[in-house]
């Protein structure tokens, strides 16, 4: 990211955090970041677009940690989605992020309500597509019932924690419980049909999970020459590309490659995405 926007970034958080996002102007951020009315205005074009941007820099440091947790383990291992979990609860507590939905909460602004909405079914989506990994097809039907029970239940756990003890959270520990409890509900709902959602899934499947290794491995290629020449993220990402593309990809080979591009930070959503999609591709080589 342009270091300037970062700046700009960075000191609107700590406004939004320390006075409150209603409480704190565009004034406000100039002066925190240092920068002229006409450089922010080069970035943004309301306070709400800088909320909006720090709300996504957080949910793509949110993807690229669940990436480098998993990289190198099996899709299906229910330990692995319990990790994944975990992150997100202490991310959540380590940026503040209860206080800037809770921004949005009382804010009167559709453009925030409707990025926050959007930001809860992404991350009820991601739930079912990885519970679909560890429990297998069958379990399709059933996951977005137990992806909106889970969600629901980390926040509520969450909260009754926080309000009936003084220890520090014990986030793997929540993470855990709530999968165990999955596993439970998961068997039950396939040996009985029972559900309560009649859709499948909230968007139709991504076009990242519809492409064979082949064309993942092309659509990686072409990611790597949109960046700039020389960058070495670029060049491990087109190594993965034709790897992929090889009549016989070495599975070793990827899996060691995905681990380095993985635990790099600053990756934009569309490499995140394929990302994903290799360590899923790898279950199947």
């Amino acid at each position: 990211m342009n270091p300037k926007k970062q700046n700009i970034i960075n000191a609107a958080y700590t406004l939004f955090i320390n006075k409150g996002y209603n409480a704190s102007s565009i004034q406000d951020i100039l002066d925190e970041a240092g920068v002229s009315k006409g450089t922010f205005y080069n970035y943004f074009t309301s306070k709400t677009q800088c909320l909006i941007a720090i709300m996504e820099s957080i949910s793509s440091e949110l993807s690229q940690l669940r990436m480098a947790a998993a990289a190198g383990r099996p899709v299906n291992d229910p330990k692995v989605l319990a990790e994944q979990l975990s992150i997100r609860i202490k991310l959540n507590r380590e940026k503040n992020i209860f206080s800037l939905y809770e921004s949005i909460f009382y804010s009167q602004d559709q453009e925030l309500k409707e990025f926050s909405k959007l930001t809860y079914l992404k991350e009820l989506d991601w739930i079912a597509s990885r519970i679909v990994d560890v429990f297998g097809n069958e379990a399709k039907p059933y996951a977005l019932d137990n992806a909106a029970s889970l969600h629901g239940s980390i926040q509520q756990l969450f909260h009754l924690w926080k309000v009936t003890s003084h220890e520090m959270l014990p986030t793997d520990e929540l993470a855990s419980f709530v999968v165990r409890r999955l596993e439970v509900t998961m068997a039950h709902q396939i040996a009985t049909g029972d559900r309560f959602m009649r859709i499948s899934g909230l968007y139709p499947k991504k076009h990242a999970e519809n492409l064979s290794p082949t064309e993942l491995g092309a659509q990686l290629e072409s990611y790597s020459k949109s960046v700039a020449d020389g960058d070495a993220t670029a060049q491990l990402v087109a190594f993965l590309g034709s790897e992929l593309q090889a009549n016989k990809p070495r599975k070793a080979v990827i899996e060691s490659v995905l681990g380095t591009v993985a635990n790099k930070t600053g990756h934009d959503a569309e490499l995140l995405a394929l990302l994903e999609q290799v360590w899923k591709q790898l279950a199947k080589l």
